[in-house]
């Protein structure tokens, strides 16, 4: 998040824009020891791709590398946001009853608590 001359989430903006040449679909991964959740939101809804907490370890980077590369998501273009999208998993289509989640059918007096 802090670097020189601009921030991590000024960087972050750049690239998504396409300034200077930069590829807009490029995965990025902040990596900050500010891991409140505010700020974890912020660098989500302005592009960032991932969010690993310092200290890191090699295998920790490692394996985000693969989870990005394995679970590649599609980019958004909305009015105000150019990035990957933020749900995490895909939503398939739901095959009847039993596949909802348990919370909707307790509403809908299906299951028991």
């Amino acid at each position: 998040m802090h670097m020189e001359p601009h921030s991590g989430f000024e960087l972050i903006r750049e690239i998504r824009k396409g300034s200077e040449g930069s590829n807009q679909f490029v995965p990025i991964i902040m990596l900050s020891g500010h891991t409140e959740p505010q700020r974890i939101l912020k660098a989500r809804d302005i592009g960032a791709t991932e969010f690993l907490a310092k200290p890191i370890s090699a295998k920790s980077l490692f394996t985000r590398i693969i989870s990005i590369i394995e679970n590649e998501r599609q980019f958004v273009r909305s009015k105000n946001f150019f990035g990957p999208d933020r749900r995490r998993r895909a939503m398939g289509v739901l095959e009847g009853i039993k596949e909802r989640r348990k919370d909707e059918l307790l509403k809908l007096g299906m299951a028991k608590a």
